[in-house]
């Protein structure tokens, strides 16, 4: 059995991340027979919801760490009483081996020494967010190394790297020293490439494959009727159009507002006015599809999609979705749609893969859009900061003049990143294989 550590928090009340796991775990198949660990800051919350498909850690009962820390000193403080755990355990476990377990009792320690290989950077983490998160901070720099220490292969799983936005230059000496510490690194996008390359990293370590949300599994079709008929979402013929909003989006939108308050309110009404118009002309039902409920008010995606219902003139048109589904099943509803418009970059893809022509809203500056240019899709990219009705309709309409192309080279295009994306599994094989670590 291969067990492998993905030494990371994947949030479950995020379907995107809940996405990409699943996608991970698709390309795990080829190890054989896996055994996956994975740190969570919220175990109460993932373990119900990834049930026996991943063994959970909660991660701050193994580090004696309690509620988040907000403010800096708080945070510097956990983060060095953490590290301060790791480099015990390291020099603890050098000297007694599996005899320091007598009293280093936590199930981390034993995760760390049996695991065949650990996973770093799954959606993220270098520069862009992601990793563990609240309150660990640098902890994308240090697993690594501490793995390293330990004498474990680390491998940075169809990441993303980001250029450092702060102290640019220390920061992208940090990022050079650990990287070069991995031993195997596949990206997402080939913007992650060209930032290695800034960095002064290449070889032939670093492949670019695809995201591993490609090969998600929806629904069973049964499943998906099923859902349909509890939301209410008839099938009469007329176009179903998805849509995915979150503050974030809506928060960074018109930038010639300081206040942001003020930026998410022009945001939602200019939405609310789209959707009226698509209604009208079209005679479309809309539907709004949480992507992300939590945990934190600000991340659900309900609560922004309600401020837009409430100031949309045909409401009898539109559809809320308030209930949690998971992410084969909203991605199952989703491949129902005539046309979606996501503001949360997986539940584009999400759509792209089932053949929905899409339109994707956001920042500019968030490389993650070249996922969406590997599919060929470089017009579906709506940039938040210089959008507004006029702009978002003309796009909305353009594409769905061209809707069946669209869904032609989708399909295509989605058949050679989901062969992309299975390379990531294949590589990891090969890497256990060259060090002799299980026979996979």
């Amino acid at each position: 059995m291969v067990k492998v550590f993905i030494a990371e928090n994947v949030p479950s009340l995020n379907k995107g991340e809940a996405t990409i796991l699943e996608g991970m775990f698709e390309t795990f198949k080829v190890l054989g027979n896996a055994e996956v660990t994975m740190l969570s800051e919220l175990p109460h919350i993932d373990q119900p919801r990834y049930e026996t498909m991943v063994n959970i850690i909660d991660v701050r009962k193994h580090s004696r760490l309690s509620a988040h820390f907000n403010n800096r000193a708080g945070k510097l403080f956990s983060s060095l009483f953490f590290f301060s755990q790791h480099l015990f355990f390291l020099l603890v476990y050098k000297l007694f081996g599996s005899k320091s377990f007598k009293f280093m009792k936590s199930q981390i320690w034993k995760v760390y020494v049996e695991s065949d290989v650990i996973i770093v950077g799954h959606d993220g983490t270098f520069g862009i967010g992601g990793g563990l998160g609240n309150p660990i901070v640098f902890y994308p720099l240090f697993i690594p190394i501490f793995a390293k220490m330990m004498g474990k292969p680390v491998m940075l799983y169809a990441g993303s790297i980001g250029q450092p936005k702060k102290f640019r230059w220390i920061v992208g000496k940090a990022f050079k020293f650990v990287l070069n510490k991995v031993d195997l690194i596949t990206l997402r996008e080939r913007i992650s490439y060209q930032n290695l390359k800034a960095l002064g990293i290449q070889g032939d370590k670093i492949l670019v494959t695809a995201d591993p949300a490609f090969l998600l599994k929806p629904a069973s079709s049964e499943r998906v009727r099923e859902i349909m008929r509890q939301e209410g979402i008839e099938e009469d013929g007329s176009p179903l159009i998805g849509i995915t909003v979150t503050r974030e989006k809506a928060s960074s939108a018109f930038p010639e507002f300081n206040n942001i308050e003020n930026r998410y309110n022009k945001h939602i009404e200019m939405l609310a006015e789209v959707i009226d118009n698509v209604i009208d002309n079209f005679g479309a039902r809309v539907v709004f599809v949480p992507h992300c409920i939590g945990y934190a008010k600000r991340l659900d995606d309900r609560i922004v999609a309600n401020d837009i219902f409430q100031k949309c003139r045909s409401k009898h048109k539109v559809k809320v979705i308030t209930n949690e589904y998971n992410a084969a099943e909203l991605k199952g509803l989703i491949g129902q749609f005539d046309f979606f418009i996501g503001e949360r970059l997986h539940s584009v893809v999400n759509a792209m893969s089932m053949g929905v022509p899409s339109i994707v809203i956001s920042n500019s500056a968030d490389q993650r859009l070249d996922i969406i240019r590997m599919l060929g899709q470089d017009d579906a990219i709506c940039y938040v900061e210089n959008l507004d009705s006029e702009a978002l309709l003309a796009k909305i309409y353009d594409m769905w003049s061209k809707r069946d192309k669209i869904r032609e080279k989708l399909k295509a295009q989605t058949q050679l990143m989901q062969e992309r994306a299975m390379l990531n599994g294949k590589l990891l094989k090969e890497l256990l294989n060259a060090r002799g670590t299980r026979k996979c």
